[in-house]
């Protein structure tokens, strides 16, 4: 082999072609990565970075549209005077004569935000009250104190763990609230006096939705936090601190993003910070950089890389073996003739080269062989019909002698009616035989069956027979005189003159193999039985040669089961044994359902 990639020129060019074609690619494969990599990061964090925009101006919006959703409240100057008194009295219990106007007046602004659950009432009296937005209830609590003092006629923002310390009583509408509060106030002549605190409800569930809608790693953490970096929401349920949380505390001027990396606990965090200075919060996301190593680009970039070098590899071992090809073409040829596969012509190539020659005069061999072969082949189809025909007819003389021993028994006992009687039989039978068709109906076979048994009759005296034939195996057909030697071998071999018991059993059922229909015959009797070693004896002479064999002991048996296998082949054999009773003598065979036009023609 290496002396042949010495002494070829097209080998050492496809060598300098797969090299240049390899080191290409060992650059670009890296650069082409990296860039990849660069571009799927950026539009990952982009969709983070929107995320992001989305979360914070929901978070604002929902500050923003409390101022109007207050409106009711100042609207109705009867029910806001009832809401008024409800936090300037002192009894802990729900003023009973306030308590329907404010429960309107609250449930007219919670019906507005589908997110609003609630609110909480907090006087300047002590006292704490629950409104719930589900059953319009609205219920005392006990106040167990404020960590951080109000802020006066400014909204403020209360986190899930500081609206838990407000009361050991609060019932949450839903696993993770926040809250608004708002002022109330009453003013008079002037005058404007402060009553306390209205804290709004709401479910983080609207920003659960929010980030669940934008497809993300679920490793991801989106958090809002409070100035005081006290969380209001988390996106992986970490309420606790905001230690585990990378973010970029810088005061801001304006609404603004600072995008940066960060590391936490040995691992490296993409983390961004958005900063609302208007309302006063924090929104921020960390996701770990190592769920940005992995792409499906990057590996079938790698896989496409590998391909191309494989393919350039492939391609110089074809290229390596283009002087080869066409001798091992030649040679598969040679192959493939000699497997009989006669019609294999080999691809002329373009050109008039010397393999070009070989290749032509190849194909004209080949036409030649295949010529001759056919013509062997037709003289073989009609020497197997010509034997067919000679079998066929060497039974009629072996009938023939059968039947006129017969009659002649008949003449000496005197019997000449039934000596004529068998004689018009005979003839009938004989009548049917001048015909030259190799191939009748099962109904025909049946039929002419029937003549001999009706024929034997006159000589061994009434028995019983049974014709058990399907209908829907009658028409298809079978070589002629198939079923009468195995009568007349019961005759011969089975049946008991003094017994009068004989019963012969003719049947024909049809027979399913592989989705295929066949005829399954069987010639049966309850005569003399036959014993294991005259058994095997027979099926040794059924499988030698019929022509081959001197005695006539099993010759019809045999000559039966040699047309059988020369018209259906193989599978269509007779098989002797035992009657389904354990006694008499039975011959089995199947033959596939063909019409006996088709038999004709194949």
């Amino acid at each position: 082999m290496l002396k042949r990639f010495k002494n070829s020129y097209y080998s050492k060019i496809m060598v300098v072609c797969i090299a240049a074609v390899c080191l290409i690619t060992a650059i670009v494969l890296p650069l082409c990565s990296s860039l990849i990599h660069r571009q799927e990061r950026s539009e990952d964090l982009k969709n983070y970075d929107l995320t992001l925009s989305s979360l914070a101006s929901s978070f604002a919006s929902r500050q923003n549209t409390l101022a109007v959703s207050l409106t009711p409240l100042f609207a109705d100057e009867d029910k806001y005077e009832s809401l008024c008194g409800m936090y300037r009295s002192r009894s802990k219990k729900v003023p009973a004569e306030y308590s329907g106007d404010v429960t309107d007046l609250l449930s007219s602004v919670c019906f507005s935000d589908p997110y609003c659950c609630g609110a909480l009432l907090l006087t300047v009296t002590g006292h704490l009250y629950q409104y719930n937005s589900i059953n319009e209830t609205l219920v005392p609590l006990n106040l167990r104190g404020l960590d951080e003092p109000l802020t006066h006629y400014e909204l403020q923002v209360f986190t899930d763990s500081q609206l838990e310390t407000l009361s050991n009583d609060l019932e949450k509408p839903s696993s993770r609230l926040y809250g608004i509060s708002t002022s109330v106030f009453d003013e008079h002549d002037g005058t404007v006096d402060y009553l306390g605190a209205l804290i709004f409800l709401y479910s983080t569930s609207e920003y659960e939705n929010l980030i669940a809608s934008a497809d993300l790693f679920p490793e991801s953490n989106f958090s809002l936090l409070d100035e005081d970096h006290n969380i209001i929401f988390s996106s992986d349920d970490s309420y606790d601190s905001a230690e585990n949380l990378l973010l970029n505390t810088s005061a801001p001027d304006s609404l603004e993003q600072a995008s940066f990396t960060g590391t936490l606990s040995g691992e490296t965090y993409y983390a961004s910070t958005l900063c609302d200075s208007r309302y006063g919060f924090y929104t921020a996301y960390q996701i770990p950089s190592s769920l940005f190593t992995h792409s499906d680009i990057l590996r079938i970039l790698t896989v496409l890389s590998a391909c191309i070098c494989l393919a350039a590899i492939l391609l110089y071992l074809i290229a390596f073996r283009i002087s080869d090809r066409k001798i091992h073409s030649i040679q598969q040829g040679m192959n493939l003739v000699g497997m009989n596969n006669l019609s294999y012509r080999l691809p002329v190539p373009k050109g008039n080269d010397e393999f070009t020659q070989i290749t032509r005069s190849f194909n004209r061999m080949c036409d030649a062989l295949q010529r001759n072969v056919e013509k062997a082949y037709l003289y073989e189809i009609a020497q197997r019909k010509a034997e067919l025909y000679a079998m066929q007819t060497s039974i009629n003389p072996h009938f023939l002698y059968n039947a006129l021993e017969q009659i002649r028994v008949q003449i000496l006992k005197g019997g000449y009616g039934d000596a004529s009687r068998m004689l018009l039989l005979l003839s009938r039978m004989y009548r049917n035989q001048t015909r030259r068709n190799l191939y009748i109906t099962v109904a025909e076979e049946c039929s002419q069956s029937e003549n001999l048994i009706n024929f034997y009759m006159y000589r061994y005296g009434d028995f019983e027979y049974e014709f058990d034939i399907h209908s829907s195996v009658k028409l298809y057909g079978i070589p002629k005189n198939t079923l009468q030697p195995l009568i007349e071998n019961y005759f011969v071999h089975g049946f008991i003159p003094d017994s009068e018991e004989n019963l012969l059993t003719i049947s024909a059922q049809p027979l399913y193999r592989e989705g295929e229909l066949w005829i399954s015959f069987c010639v049966e009797d309850n005569g003399a039985s036959i014993g294991e070693n005259e058994l095997k004896l027979l099926k040794e002479k059924l499988a030698s040669p019929v022509m081959s064999r001197n005695e006539d002991n099993g010759f019809a048996l045999s000559n039966v089961n040699h047309r059988l296998k020369l018209v259906f082949g193989e599978d269509s054999h007779l098989d002797p044994g035992i009657g389904s009773d354990g006694k008499g003598f039975a011959v089995r065979f199947k033959i596939p359902a063909i019409l006996p036009e088709d038999l004709q023609k194949s």
